[in-house]
C-alpha cells in the first residue's frame, strides 16, 4: 500500500474540525459550535506530555504519593481544554463567552453542562471524522 494516501493527516488533527453542540436529550443542535483538535494533534500531545511528565517528577519527589480522583479529572479538563481551538454562540445571561483557556475550563468543568465536555470529548478522540476520505483497504 502507498502510505502517501495518509499524507495530511497530522495536519488535519491540527486544524481540528466544526462540532454542532446538540441538546442532550433532543439532539437539537443549540447554536454552539466548537472547532476541536484531534486528541493526536501537536497541540493537544504537548499537554500530555506536560502533564505526563509533571506525574514523573512527583512520582519521583514523593514515590508514595498517589494520584486522587480530583487530579485525574483536573488533567483531564486540561488535555480537553487543550483540544478547543475556537467556539461560538456560547453566552451566559445573554452576553456572548469569549473562546479563552479560563472561559473553556469553565464550561467545561461545570457539571451542568456535562453533555458539552462529553460532545467535545467525543469529537476530539474520533480520529476517523479528521480524516474523512482514507481509502478503504
Amino acid at each position: 500500500m502507498d502510505l502517501s494516501v495518509f499524507d495530511g493527516a497530522a495536519k488535519a488533527f491540527d486544524e481540528g474540525f466544526e462540532v454542532d453542540i446538540v441538546h442532550p436529550t433532543t439532539g437539537k443542535k443549540l447554536g454552539m459550535k466548537v472547532r476541536v483538535a484531534s486528541y493526536q494533534s501537536q497541540r493537544v500531545r504537548d499537554v500530555q506530555r506536560r502533564l505526563a511528565n509533571a506525574n514523573i517528577r512527583d512520582q519521583k519527589r514523593n514515590p508514595k504519593k498517589t494520584q486522587t480522583v480530583e487530579e485525574v479529572e483536573e488533567r483531564a479538563i486540561d488535555v480537553m481544554v487543550a483540544a478547543v481551538l475556537s467556539w461560538e454562540g456560547f453566552e451566559r445571561g445573554g452576553k456572548p463567552i469569549e473562546c479563552t483557556k479560563e472561559n473553556v475550563r469553565s464550561v467545561l468543568s461545570n457539571p451542568d453542562l456535562w453533555f458539552i465536555a462529553e460532545q467535545i470529548d467525543s469529537a476530539a478522540d474520533n480520529q476517523l471524522a479528521f480524516i474523512k476520505a482514507l481509502p478503504a483497504t
